[in-house]
C-alpha cells in the first residue's frame, strides 16, 4: 500500500463497510501512525490497528475486522521540480503596477461614487509581476477594499494567466486624500489683487497641478487673466508692488537723529522689502533704496565699516540688497483668514 500524506489514515489501508456515511467518513479518516520515510516500507499489524482504534475511543465491540493480519505501507516518491521564475526588472515591475492601478482605478469608480477624491498606490508581490504582465486584466477580480486612507490594505486578486488558468494573488494599495486647489470663483483681469472672496476650493482634474496654500494666493497680483474656475498657477502671481514704475516716491535717509526727505521717480516696480531704483524729478542724480511702504523707500549712508561684529540685532542697509521676505510673509498670513468655500469643477 503507497500513501502520499505524512499520517497513514485508517482509509489508506482498509475498506470501511456496513456503516452510515457519516461513520464510513469518521473512521476512514482516523489517523494510525506516521508514514514511512522516502523509501523505507512499514508493516501495520492488525492488533496495531485495534488498539490504535481502542485508543482513539472507538468501541471495537461493534466492529469486526477481516482480511489480512498485516498491511505493507510505503510513502509516494514525490519528484522535485526547480521551477526558475524569470526575473523581474524594476521595469517590470512598473509596468505590472501600473496594470493593476488601471484596473482598480476602474473597479474603484464602480464601488465609490467620490472614487476621483481618491489617488491610489500600488504594490505587487516580486514572485508575482510576471504572472499579472501576461495576464488579461479585464479577467481581474479585487476583493472588497476599505476606505481607509494612508494605510496599506491587502487585497486578493484573482485572474487568468496567459494559458488561460485562474490564479490567485495578493496586491496591496494605499489611498490618498486628493488636495483640493484653489480656482478663480469668477473671471479675474490681469492686475487684479486677489482676496478671499475671489477664490473657490475645486477638485483637480487628473495629473493637474495646483495651489493648495491660500497665502501663496491671497494678497498677491495676477499677471494674466484667470478665467472662472481656472485653477490658479503660481507662475500666474507676483508680489503686489507698493512702488510701481514711474511713481513719485519719497525716499528718506536717517544718519544719527536727522532725516531727510526727497521726491524721486521710480524705475521698475517693488514690493516691500525690494531694492528699487530711483533718479531725481529734476537733474540726473540715481541711486538704489529699499521699498518700506506705499510709494516710500529708505535709504542708509551708514558706512560699512561701522558696523559692529558683536552679539546685537545689527541693521543692514537696503541698499545692500536684502529682501524683506519675513514681513511679505507675515502680510499674507494675516490676510489668509478669511474662508474659501468648495465648488466642484475645474479647468
Amino acid at each position: 500500500m503507497v500513501v502520499d500524506t505524512p499520517v497513514v489514515h485508517l482509509g489508506d489501508i482498509a475498506d470501511v463497510l456496513n456503516a452510515d456515511v457519516e461513520q464510513v467518513a469518521h473512521l476512514k479518516a482516523m489517523a494510525l501512525q506516521p508514514a514511512p520515510p522516502q523509501g523505507r516500507t512499514q508493516v501495520i499489524t492488525i492488533s496495531h490497528i485495534r488498539s490504535r482504534l481502542q485508543a482513539l475511543g472507538v468501541d471495537l465491540s461493534k466492529l469486526e475486522l477481516t482480511g489480512k493480519s498485516q498491511v505493507q505501507v510505503s510513502s509516494k516518491q514525490t519528484v522535485q521540480r526547480k521551477h526558475r521564475l524569470p526575473h523581474a526588472t524594476q521595469q517590470d515591475m512598473k509596468k505590472a503596477e501600473e496594470k493593476v492601478h488601471r484596473a482598480l482605478s476602474d473597479w474603484l469608480k464602480k464601488t465609490f461614487r467620490d472614487a476621483n477624491s481618491y489617488s491610489i498606490m500600488i504594490r505587487v508581490p516580486h514572485d508575482d509581476v510576471q504572472m499579472i504582465r501576461a495576464s488579461n486584466p479585464a479577467s481581474y477580480r479585487f476583493s472588497k477594499i476599505d476606505r481607509i486612507l494612508g494605510t496599506e490594505q491587502e487585497l486578493t486578486l484573482d485572474l487568468i494567466d496567459s494559458k488561460g488558468a485562474v490564479r490567485q494573488t495578493r496586491v496591496f494599495c494605499q489611498l490618498q486624500n486628493i488636495p483640493e486647489i484653489l480656482a478663480a470663483k469668477y473671471t479675474l483681469s490681469k492686475g487684479t489683487v486677489i482676496r478671499a472672496d475671489d477664490l473657490v476650493w475645486v477638485k483637480p482634474q487628473k495629473n493637474q497641478k495646483g495651489i493648495t496654500d491660500p497665502q501663496l494666493v491671497i494678497s498677491r497680483e495676477l499677471t494674466r487673466t484667470v478665467h472662472q474656475s481656472h485653477a490658479i498657477r503660481s507662475q500666474d502671481l507676483m508680489e503686489v508692488p507698493l512702488i510701481r514704475d514711474g511713481a513719485i516716491v519719497t525716499v528718506s535717509a536717517r544718519r544719527g537723529g536727522i532725516t531727510v526727505k526727497r521726491e524721486m521717480r521710480a524705475r521698475g516696480n517693488g514690493g516691500l522689502g525690494d531694492p528699487i531704483t530711483l533718479i531725481a524729478l529734476e537733474g540726473r542724480d540715481r541711486l538704489t533704496a529699499t521699498v518700506s511702504g506705499y510709494n516710500q523707500a529708505e535709504v542708509n549712508y551708514r558706512p560699512a565699516n561701522e558696523i559692529q561684529r558683536d552679539s546685537r540685532v545689527q541693521f543692514i542697509s537696503g541698499a545692500i540688497g536684502s529682501r524683506g521676505s519675513t514681513n511679505r510673509a507675515r502680510v499674507r498670513r494675516g490676510a489668509a483668514q478669511s474662508v474659501i468655500r468648495r465648488v466642484g469643477g475645474t479647468r
